[in-house]
This record gives structure tokens, C-alpha cells and sequence, in this order.
């Protein structure tokens, strides 16, 4: 079984970097709009950048309750912070156009990479961190 689980792992990593390769060819700026209103704006280039203006963007993605834990979905985000590094891209995650982390070759972590256990994510602000993650808890709880 372990086998089975390091194939799986394998792929999932080439299809990230093969995604991370056409997304370090790419440049240029999309904006999602709901009901008239920004929801998301995402800047492509060597920085990418995920600005949240409305969490209702996330409304129902990770409402099935699943089991995941935090320390599985940190491992998560540092193997994605790890393959954005060696593929010299990263992506910032902003809320309403201020920065809450980094993840990838632009991360300098401070005392973040103790929290997180990795050199490739750096929390910009906790504050901002904090509100987002309690913004889209927010938005998939009201049903």
C-alpha cells in the first residue's frame, strides 16, 4: 500500500509542477465578479496573487466536513510551498488587497516557520491570516 500512496504522490507532485511551469510562462490579471461585486482578482506572473474581496467566493468548497486535519493540510501547503519554490514562482493570498501569507520562493519566514514547520510559507499578517480563514468559515457556515 505504501507503494500505491507514494505513485499517487508522485503524479499529484509532476501534475503541480507541470501546472507551476505554465503558470511561470503566464502574466495577466483576472477578475471574478459576483452579483457585481469583485469577488476574486488573480495576477499571474512569477508572484501570483489571489486577492480576496468576498469570501462568498468560497461559499460550499469545504463544507463536507471532511476528517483532514491542520497538520495534514499544513504538510499540504508546504509541499505546494516547495514545488512553487523550486519552480521559482510563489503565490500571495491577500484579503481585500492586503497581504495574509506567502507561500513559495518569495516567502521569507520569521518566526512563521516555526508555526508552520516550513521555509516556503511566510505569514504577511496574522491579523489578515486570521480574518480570511474566519471569513470563509463565516461564508460556509450560514447554511
Amino acid at each position: 500500500m505504501s507503494d500505491t500512496n507514494d505513485m499517487t504522490e508522485g503524479l499529484e507532485k509532476d501534475t503541480i509542477s507541470n501546472l507551476a511551469g505554465i503558470l511561470k510562462k503566464s502574466s495577466g490579471r483576472l477578475n471574478i465578479l459576483i452579483k457585481d461585486n469583485p469577488a476574486l482578482s488573480i495576477s499571474l506572473g512569477s508572484n501570483i496573487q489571489l486577492n480576496i474581496h468576498d469570501a462568498a467566493i468560497f461559499d460550499g468548497v469545504g463544507s463536507d466536513k471532511s476528517d483532514v486535519s491542520l497538520f495534514d493540510k499544513l504538510k499540504t501547503a508546504q509541499k505546494l510551498g516547495e514545488i512553487l519554490n523550486s519552480n521559482g514562482l510563489s503565490i500571495s493570498v491577500l484579503r481585500k488587497g492586503k497581504k495574509a501569507f506567502t507561500i513559495g520562493r518569495e516567502a521569507t519566514p520569521t518566526i512563521s516557520s516555526i508555526l508552520t514547520g516550513s521555509d516556503d510559507i511566510h505569514i504577511d499578517s496574522l491579523t489578515q491570516a486570521a480574518k480570511l480563514g474566519k471569513d470563509i468559515i463565516k461564508k460556509n457556515t450560514k447554511e
